[in-house]
């Protein structure tokens, strides 16, 4: 039986192509499965699905791990050593199905196929759009862009904190977020939201949001990275940053709460995550 199961997953990793793979998994338990993966330049990887922490590997799997080779690839992943061939790759992921997950011979296991393709696309896009963008940042500020941990350029003007967001998701456009968190630890009123939706009304660019979540307001535009013009991107960025600068002090004074600038003054270390930093979209 386990012959004809690794028979079977052969013929399904032999036909992988670039950026394919195929997910090898228990039935009634599928953070015990095993992938194989095809790179761009066709080489084989052979990864381990990462686990939650309610559902740790135990010292035995680990141990076992080990010995096969695993180790770690990425922040969740284990990944084995490159497999020689497709027989390579398979014969370890049974290794890892009946040496780590007591997978027996007549244990049997679902099989997934996808492809990052996309994603690899995606990510393609992305880096000529910040080849792109990258010059024109610097030409606006007068020197090279900084970048935060999560590669967004930032910038300060005057008393706001201005963040270029190149974003690219597969099957989506790239596409530029360009925003400011212009106050945070503000009181929520209904006042504060009505204030805000007559201020968008009377904006011909750009918008001002409220995150009740973390008690802020920013304002911000996105543009379509393809099809941008240089001087649209130079516009928006300017505006952006022209428009929260104006108006941060303002709201800050009517419903209190902190700026950028103000925050710096003071030396708190108060600003809440921004939008795409930790599940804040």
């Amino acid at each position: 039986m386990a012959g004809s199961r690794e028979t079977f997953v052969l013929d399904q990793v032999e036909g992988l192509q670039p950026f394919d793979f195929v997910v090898v998994a228990l039935p009634d338990d599928p953070f015990s499965a095993v992938e194989v993966s095809r790179d761009e330049d066709g080489a084989l990887q052979v990864r381990v699905a990462p686990r939650p922490p309610t559902l740790p590997f135990t010292a035995e799997q680990l141990a076992t791990l080990d010995r096969i080779g695993f180790a770690a690839g990425d922040p969740f992943w284990l990944l084995a050593p490159a497999p020689a061939d497709t027989a390579s790759a398979v014969a370890v992921l049974e290794r890892t199905l009946t040496g780590v997950f007591d997978a027996g011979d007549a244990t049997p296991v679902d099989l997934t196929h996808g492809s990052r393709r996309s994603e690899h696309e995606a990510s393609l896009k992305l880096a000529a759009l910040r080849e792109r963008i990258e010059p024109l940042l610097a030409d606006i500020l007068g020197h090279p862009p900084t970048k935060d941990e999560d590669g967004d350029y930032v910038f300060d003007h005057e008393s706001t904190r201005v963040f270029v967001a190149p974003r690219a998701v597969p099957g989506v456009p790239v596409l530029i977020r360009v925003f400011a968190i212009t106050n945070f630890a503000v009181s929520m009123t209904p006042e504060l939201g009505l204030f805000l939706a007559r201020l968008n009304f009377g904006l011909m660019f750009g918008r001002f949001a409220l995150d009740t979540e973390h008690r802020a307001v920013w304002f911000s535009e996105t543009l379509l990275g393809e099809q941008v013009s240089d001087e649209e991107f130079r516009f928006t960025v300017g505006i952006v940053a022209q428009t929260a600068n104006e108006w941060d002090d303002r709201i800050a004074q009517m419903f209190g709460g902190m700026t950028h600038g103000s925050a710096v003054r003071e030396e708190q270390d108060q600003v809440p995550p921004k939008p795409g930093e930790g599940g804040y979209l």
